[in-house]
């Protein structure tokens, strides 16, 4: 039952949500709106999802490494790692460092929640759920990672969505292969994180501050 419910998630989140971001926005207005379909998909799709579909015990060990990344055996998943982490450097560092100390203020708690919300979701459930299934572990949520993606774009579409939603894919599959061969989602909330900090947060934190200024 549980494997079936994992198999139908990324379909059904992005269809509930997709809803959700539209009704959102349009009584709401679209900063109210897009903050307020992330709070929902934080609440029920990365929280209370997985602590129903993952007994006590496994949830609570969810950022626990059962392997250590930096290790002979985990090479190539750390050198992932170093080389995710220091592209989203590369990448976002210069737009950070211009940016308003508010907005940066803003975007470090609100990334930092996104990403831990998610990994417990993407990464921690997958894993726990299926350790030695590299399709159902690593794959298969990768691909419903970046289909997610598309339901945010209801209020915020980025200019090329079908690349954005693609380049999610990519990213996931060396965060997957991370969680699955530490078995844990720790490594990738720190990466994601960071990631996310650099980023000013995607359109959350510039949501909050649109309506708070």
């Amino acid at each position: 039952m549980k494997s079936h419910t994992c198999f139908a998630l990324p379909l059904l989140l992005l269809l509930v949500m997709a809803g959700i971001f539209a009704l959102s926005a349009r009584w709401l207005g679209a900063e109210a709106g897009y903050l307020l379909g992330f709070a929902f998909y934080w609440l029920f799709w990365c929280q209370l999802v997985p602590r129903w579909l993952l007994n006590k015990a496994e949830f609570a060990t969810i950022l626990r490494d059962r392997a250590p990344l930096f290790c002979r055996a985990n090479r190539l998943a750390a050198l992932l790692w170093l080389t995710v982490t220091l592209v989203s450097v590369f990448m976002y560092a210069g737009d950070f460092l211009r940016a308003p100390l508010t907005l940066i203020l803003l975007a470090a708690p609100l990334a930092t929640l996104n990403s831990f919300r998610e990994e417990i979701l993407w990464r921690g459930l997958y894993v726990r759920q299926f350790p030695q299934n590299p399709w159902m572990a690593i794959l298969y949520p990768s691909l419903g990672f970046a289909l997610w993606h598309f339901a945010p774009q209801v209020i915020y579409p980025a200019e090329n969505v079908p690349g954005f939603v693609l380049s999610n894919f990519f990213l996931a599959l060396p965060y997957r292969y991370i969680a699955w061969r530490t078995g844990s989602a720790k490594w990738t909330v720190i990466s994601h994180s960071l990631s996310g900090i650099l980023a000013l947060s995607g359109f959350l934190a510039p949501s909050v501050l649109a309506l708070i200024v």
